[in-house]
């Protein structure tokens, strides 16, 4: 621990501090590039659009926080919002779509744990290869059955709705992200997690139950993109192959900048919500500036690079 004005901060509460202090850098390049970053429209857009990348990092964080990796992500999310938006348009009830959304989380996230905890596949590799799975799935599903745009209710309520003058989509990230806070901090899953993350074998010679922890994060992982995808669908108000490509790395680059450490065992999700709204930040200004698409590519992912390797140094 290190002394600042008298109180010991530990290394992660100095990594999650240092996280906000991107985040409010980068808010400040965002007012000078544009002054309406002030108002609060465009703030709401931007708390709704880190909502979704927010949502992912919940699980991301888990799973970089045990040593692991997530990229079934992309394909979790359109294979949730096609399936759940149809079945709900079949059935007439929107709640069927939560079914679905549960259904495909605990599916897909007990898959990957058969694969990474079971069968001892690398998880990039595993959860590379499940994605493209739930794209072969999703490719072959509309083909039979076109995607409709009946969107369910309360998930364009969720999406576009508001709580007075705050969105929906915002208050929901604050009760995931605060349950996902608590569950690290204050409970033995929480402890189980960082200890798996250090050191599997002291974790299991110590009693923690590994493939549980492991089960329950990679299940948690895959129901934030499920739905997410959900929400994606009320928030553009259709549903659509691809609508989850864009969410492969940056809720990946959330956790990096909000101080987890990739190798696990380090970190936490307070640091990652700073992380998803830096994201979204970078990506605002970017667009902003009338920048080409590439060129965005290009600058984000060196600004990204530079925000790890900055975490990195200060981790050794």
């Amino acid at each position: 621990m290190t002394a600042l004005s008298g109180i010991a901060i530990r290394p992660a509460a100095r990594r999650a501090l240092l996280a906000y202090l991107i985040l409010l850098l980068v808010y400040g390049c965002a007012v000078a590039v544009n002054p309406e970053f002030l108002g609060w429209g465009t703030l709401r857009l931007q708390l709704v659009q880190a909502t979704f990348i927010g949502l992912i990092a919940i699980g991301e964080t888990l799973a970089i926080l045990i040593g692991q990796i997530d990229l079934s992500v992309p394909w979790t999310i359109t294979f949730s919002a096609i399936l759940s938006t149809n079945l709900a348009s079949v059935y007439g009830h929107q709640w069927v779509a939560f079914a679905v959304v549960i259904a495909i989380g605990v599916g897909v996230g007990l898959l990957n744990t058969l694969g990474v905890f079971v069968l001892r596949v690398h998880a990039l590799i595993w959860t590379l290869s499940v994605n493209l799975l739930l794209q072969g799935v999703t490719l072959v599903y509309t083909n039979a059955v076109a995607p409709t745009t009946h969107i369910p209710g309360a998930a364009r309520a969720l999406a576009l709705g508001n709580v007075g003058s705050v969105p929906a989509a915002f208050l929901v990230w604050i009760a995931c992200g605060g349950a996902a806070i608590i569950a690290l901090r204050r409970m033995p899953f929480g402890r189980s997690v960082h200890a798996i993350g250090n050191s599997p074998a002291t974790a299991l010679l110590s009693g923690v139950p590994v493939a549980r922890v492991h089960a329950l994060v990679f299940i948690t992982s895959a129901l934030c993109a499920a739905f997410v995808g959900l929400l994606l669908s009320g928030y553009s108000s259709q549903a659509y192959l691809g609508m989850g490509n864009d969410y492969l790395l940056p809720p990946i680059a959330a956790v990096v900048i909000g101080g987890t450490r990739l190798s696990g065992g380090e970190g936490g999700y307070a640091g990652s919500i700073a992380g998803a709204l830096t994201v979204v930040l970078l990506q605002a200004i970017l667009v902003t500036l009338n920048i080409s698409e590439g060129a965005r590519q290009l600058i984000f992912g060196a600004i990204l690079l530079a925000l790890a390797l900055l975490f990195l140094k200060r981790r050794s």
